[in-house]
């Protein structure tokens, strides 16, 4: 008897308390990926790579000027330091396309974007860039000038190449397309801007503030739920009928008035897909 009395009594205590094993539960598991995206985020501390060079600008199609490349290298150096990541600028002035490039230049291909790519590749890995080790985290920005062939590429690895799409790439480009024509020094700005942008660890700060509110927002919607569909089922059952303790059986009202006390509204704003902005 007294075994069973202790087993009812652990089941009323889960039972009286599962809808915060519950909470507990939600709030782990979306806890798991906060502290991922944080950690993801976060920049190495302090350059772990001593063998690349430490230049960042080599404008070998000469289209920029001396406080030009002065310039981007302070901003490069300043990005760098934010993001962890190494990031480099080269400009040239080379076929990049075709047979007599390939058989000039020992190119692989005749296509432009594979040679783009490859030399851009081969730059950053043959000076060992990377911030964090050889051939790490950063990116290398290729603008080629050559008449009838000029375009940009940009090379990623490590961080970069993870958090960087097809998207991302596109837009890093468009920034170098919107000003290059005009202004060199501008659209390289604009295109590091853009990545530092883009691995900063605001970004990151953000989607973890998001998960956070969303590890608040949910537990405490589980836990409205619960209360709601338990309150009915714990309400006491009528034992009594309005005749029961009156004599004769039919109750008298000598007054009928209804008192209006207070009314209280409240209303909250609920959104929708069609709020979201975009």
């Amino acid at each position: 008897m007294e075994n069973d009395i202790k087993k009812e009594a652990r089941r009323q205590y889960i039972r009286f308390f599962r809808i915060w094993f519950i909470i507990l539960g939600i709030l782990l598991v979306v806890t798991v990926p906060v502290v991922a995206v944080k950690l993801m985020s976060r920049p190495p501390e302090g350059r772990g790579n001593n063998k690349a060079p430490e230049e960042r600008v080599f404008d070998y199609a000469d289209v920029l000027t001396e406080a030009e490349e002065e310039q981007l290298r302070e901003l490069i150096k300043k990005s760098e330091e934010e993001i962890g990541c190494d990031l480099i600028l080269v400009t040239m002035r080379q076929p990049v396309e075709g047979s007599e490039a390939k058989e000039a230049y020992n190119y692989r291909y005749e296509d432009w974007e594979l040679n783009m790519q490859d030399i851009a590749d081969d730059f950053y890995d043959n000076n060992m860039y990377g911030y964090n080790a050889p051939y790490g985290d950063g990116a290398l920005i290729l603008d080629n000038w050559y008449e009838g062939q000029s375009g940009t590429h940009l090379s990623t690895s490590g961080r970069i190449f993870e958090r960087f799409g097809d998207y991302e790439i596109d837009q890093a480009l468009t920034c170098v397309d919107n000003y290059i024509e005009s202004d060199p020094c501008r659209a390289y700005s604009a295109c590091i801007d853009y990545i530092t942008d883009r691995m900063s660890s605001n970004s990151g700060s953000k989607i973890a503030s998001g998960l956070l509110k969303l590890a608040l927002v949910v537990p405490t919607v589980v836990a409205g739920v619960f209360v709601g569909m338990n309150l009915h089922s714990k309400e006491g059952k009528k034992t009594t009928t309005d005749t029961t303790y009156i004599a004769g059986g039919k109750p008298e009202m000598n007054l009928q008035r209804d008192d209006f006390i207070r009314k209280e509204v409240s209303k909250r704003r609920i959104v929708t897909s069609s709020d979201s902005g975009g």
